[in-house]
């Protein structure tokens, strides 16, 4: 619709209803007086034009014949102005067009001012023809576009006005171009993402906030074409773009929560086949390396990242290690590991004392030696080591954390004694298995994860730890009546000791003359969050975080998130028995085609997630998988004996079945449930 009239009553009238239709689809009252002022000009895309495209795309579906579809669709793609006005939502004039939507279809998800719907449908009707020279004329007209783009924000050219209005919306429309998943196409994907890192600041502040509105579907899309350019470019130069404008997503997501942050892993640098190592290198060397991937930890999986800590820890090892040889030759014996002789009977009395004295050493190599007991520490002792210290100090006689049956996770006790030298043993422990490579039995609520990587206690945290408490404090907030008179409550909490002494605590100055109000009782709650949290338990977990900070803390570490640190200590909960049973050695006897070992995998496959985390608990002493899966746990079974009534039998340190040659199926079944069912402890042997 293009005017060229004088301004008479009745042309005036017609551009009002014209300027009113504008803003009935979605557009603030300065974005209908851009559009209006586009459309005035002679040289830009009608708005019949734009009403049209799709019904134009029907009829060149229908007619073979792509004559005037490939002209509108240059004469769009080739202009800010009009594409950023192609995908706007229709006014619902009833003008007939667009026919050949079905009804269903016609949904509007705005974004900017733009359909979603309308560009999903548009995309998909130029993906269902059959011929290329549609796409070629989107992909053509869309990169000279983005080169002239290129121009505005080019600073050599000087700095230039952009309207934010249909430059937004001309990004959103190509950024939902599907097309762009093939690698054919990279070259114009390029000029979009480097378009988008270089926009103004208001500019990509606006598309950023516009990005924050899209759906889950949406979101997932744009993800998986940036992964997918990544994907395509990973060792040339063109992959820092991608990981850039990645990060950018990322930070929406972190607003938005549509995604979970594992969608922002990326298969081609999480691949074996990835020279993990030299980007570590180019990590810790960034004067003369500018881009690592390691700056971009979103991108890697949790495996990856026990491998770059590992790599790390290796590297301090190795010059922990050094330094001790070199301190021998010029000054003395040293050594060059971090050795922890103990005796089972006064463990962890002994283990406090023997890394007080070595406290320097603590990032040597680990060796384990039971006094008294003979064998050399090839890491099945350290294990055995990990999982005794374990046991004790979550010893109810310690006093050091308290157990809850509901969640049954441990939770820092609030105790009058001075046991800063236990927890800070307990934090020591942690970062030991880190960086010895061992993984432990711990049962711990997530929130102590965040709570080391210096994030936030939340609501949501209370309630993993203490449902009871969480689940009163919800309903205080919930209730719609007279708070003061029902609940009776003031500013104050009663805490009860490992003594069973109660004591009362102010949540705030003269807590107990504060009564708690529906206007107040917000304050209320987050007062207890912290409380329970945080201050009850500050003087323990701050010595418990200080021991783990002993060996683990810095770069590496921010690389990972509270649930991936988790998997780092804990291991995995996903448990691939398919993938343990691919890499199950045998011995003494035993084959992969044995009868009883057919049997034995048929009665494992068969068994309920919960029998197969006792299974896992009966062999290696942990419940989950390590962080790499269990395709990477060193598993073994061994026969042991013929057909008897001997109960299977294993050596959790070195994650060994011993498996009797049982006459059949249902017995190895019977002898095997009974075993894991009444396993105490760390396993039978």
């Amino acid at each position: 619709m293009i005017f060229h009239m004088a301004p008479t009553h009745k042309s005036l009238e017609i551009l009002s209803r014209y300027f009113e239709a504008l803003k009935r689809r979605g557009m603030l009252a300065d974005e209908a007086s851009l559009e209006f002022k586009y459309s005035s000009r002679p040289v830009e895309s009608t708005v019949s034009e734009r009403c049209t495209l799709m019904e134009e795309l029907g009829h060149a579906k229908v007619s073979s014949n792509y004559g005037e579809l490939l002209r509108m669709i240059r004469a769009t793609f080739s202009s800010a102005n009009a594409l950023s006005k192609c995908f706007l939502p229709s006014n619902g004039s009833g003008s007939g067009r667009e026919t050949s939507v079905p009804n269903h279809a016609k949904s509007t998800i705005l974004v900017a001012g733009v359909d979603l719907a309308l560009l999903k449908r548009f995309y998909d009707a130029v993906i269902e023809l059959e011929t290329g020279e549609v796409k070629s004329a989107i992909m053509e007209s869309s990169d000279k576009l983005l080169t002239d783009l290129l121009l505005s924000v080019d600073p050599k050219n000087g700095t230039r006005h952009l309207e934010p209005t249909p430059v937004i919306r001309t990004i959103i429309a190509l950024l939902e171009n599907r097309l762009f998943k093939s690698p054919d196409y990279h070259n114009v994907l390029t000029k979009l993402w480097k378009l988008i890192l270089n926009l103004p600041s208001n500019c990509k502040t606006i598309l950023l906030q516009a990005l924050e509105k899209y759906s889950k579907e949406h979101l997932e899309q744009l993800v998986s074409i940036v992964q997918t350019f990544i994907t395509s470019n990973v060792g040339s130069d063109q992959v820092v773009i991608g990981v850039d404008v990645l990060r950018e997503i990322y930070a929406v997501n972190e607003k938005s929560q549509h995604l979970s942050f594992t969608s922002f892993y990326n298969d081609a640098v999480n691949n074996d086949e990835f020279d993990l190592k030299e980007d570590f290198r180019r990590w810790r060397n960034p004067d003369r390396f500018p881009f690592s991937f390691c700056k971009y930890p979103f991108i890697y999986d949790p495996s990856s990242k026990s491998k770059i800590l590992q790599l790390d820890a290796n590297v301090q090892m190795r010059h922990e290690f050094q330094d001790a040889v070199l301190r021998s030759i010029f000054i003395g014996a040293t050594c060059p590991y971090l050795v922890l002789r103990v005796n089972r009977e006064n463990l962890i009395r002994e283990t406090i004392f023997q890394i007080q004295q070595q406290s320097d050493d603590l990032k040597k190599p680990l060796k384990v030696q039971f006094l008294g007991e003979e064998g050399v520490d090839e890491g099945g002792v350290q294990k055995e080591f990990f999982q005794l210290v374990v046991r004790e100090v979550f010893d109810p006689k310690y006093g050091m954390f308290s157990y809850n049956e509901e969640t049954r996770c441990f939770w820092f006790n609030s105790s009058p004694l001075d046991m800063d030298t236990e927890y800070e043993l307990v934090g020591i422990l942690l970062g030991l298995a880190i960086y010895n490579g061992h993984i432990l039995e711990l049962h711990f609520p997530s929130v102590i994860y965040k709570k080391l990587l210096n994030k936030t206690p939340t609501f949501e945290d209370l309630a993993e730890v203490n449902p009871i408490l969480a689940k009163g404090l919800e309903q205080l907030l919930s209730f719609t009546g007279d708070v003061e008179a029902v609940f009776l409550r003031s500013f104050q909490v009663s805490v009860q000791d490992i003594f069973g002494d109660i004591r009362t605590v102010d949540l705030k100055n003269d807590g107990g003359m504060i009564p708690v109000t529906q206007g107040n009782r917000k304050e209320y709650v987050d007062l207890c969050v912290e409380y329970y949290m945080e201050l009850s338990i500050q003087r323990a977990f701050e010595a418990f975080k200080h021991g783990f900070q002993k060996l683990c803390k810095g770069n590496v570490l921010d690389l990972f998130q509270p649930v991936e640190l988790e998997q780092l200590i804990c291991g995995s909960p996903e448990l691939d028995f398919e993938a343990l049973e691919r890499n199950t050695l045998y011995e003494d006897g035993y084959r992969k085609d044995s009868k009883v070992i057919s049997d034995f995998w048929e009665v494992v496959h068969s068994l309920d997630e919960e029998n197969k985390k006792r299974l896992l608990f009966f062999v290696t002493g942990c419940d989950r998988a390590p962080i790499k899966g269990l395709a990477n746990l060193h598993f073994v079974i061994s026969r042991n004996g013929t057909d008897s009534e001997r109960l299977p039998t294993a050596h959790t340190c070195f994650n060994h079945l011993l498996l009797p040659e049982y006459s059949s199926k249902g017995k190895l079944r019977e002898r095997l449930m009974t075993a894991i069912s009444n396993a105490e402890g760390f396993g039978l042997m």
